[in-house]
């Protein structure tokens, strides 16, 4: 049997978010865009509706995927505005708000060079859980990573989160690729490991030194601590007989 795809998960194995995130720039940007739109509301109670909206969709948070507009449509609701996360003023606000998201984001230098090393011999792609689809490819896009992908897949765009199976059939699909040709490579047990194993496909974990220890009844079938381990890491797939597929659970 010869694997024939690898997929990624996006944020926490490709690109990475930094320790002293600044939330409250993004949300700057946001209400100063709202403002230039003669939306007349106060930072102090925008902000104040945008977080609990916010904690209310995560607390109630099912494999559908929300959109990022959604909480600004909801929370300008509170204040007599009357708007679809599609409208103008709402698709401009969430870019304010991604562009500074987009610029803090960090990436390890190996990255690219894994990348370059398994396209020559695998189709890429990647599946994300993201509110807002452009905002992905634009951040793959920054650090000149968007070349490597056949495929880009955001849960914002199929209306399903991992680790719903129907996010990497769609996946799948795009590749022309069935799961047992493929490879996840994720850095959560819950949405990437659990999520790809329910589609039969290979999976590998990046546990980072910086991870936290979590218990989980799904195991991976490789374990990995830096991306660049990853071209090794494939090679046991490549002599797994094709009349065993089974899987670690």
């Amino acid at each position: 049997m010869r694997i024939k795809a690898v997929l990624f998960d996006f944020g926490g194995t490709l690109v990475d978010t930094p320790p002293r995130y600044d939330y409250e720039t993004c949300l700057l940007q946001l209400h100063r865009s709202l403002l230039k739109n003669a939306v007349s509301v106060s930072y102090e109670d925008y902000t104040r509706a945008h977080i609990e909206i916010r904690d209310k969709i995560y607390a109630g948070r099912s494999l559908r995927e929300t959109v990022f507009g959604r909480r600004i449509s909801e929370a300008l609701n509170r204040f007599g505005y009357s708007m679809k996360p599609t409208d103008k003023i709402i698709t401009e606000a969430t870019e304010a708000f991604m562009e500074p998201w987009i610029q803090a984001r960090t990436m390890e230098e190996d990255v690219p060079l894994v990348l370059r090393r398994l396209i020559k011999k695998y189709k890429l792609g990647v599946v994300s859980n993201f509110g807002h689809s452009s905002t992905v490819t634009k951040t793959l896009g920054r650090f000149d990573l968007a070349r490597f992908f056949d495929t880009v897949v955001v849960s914002a765009d199929v209306g399903w989160r991992k680790p719903s199976p129907k996010i990497f059939r769609k996946a799948l699909q795009a590749l022309r690729m069935s799961a047992w040709e493929s490879v996840f490579v994720g850095d959560e047990l819950d949405h990437d490991i659990e999520g790809a194993k329910k589609v039969g496909m290979f999976t590998v974990l990046l546990k980072k030194s910086s991870a936290k220890e979590t218990r989980h009844r799904v195991r991976p079938d490789e374990t990995i601590s830096d991306l660049k381990e990853l071209p090794h890491a494939l090679k046991r797939f490549e002599v797994i007989d094709p009349n065993d597929l089974r899987r670690v659970q």
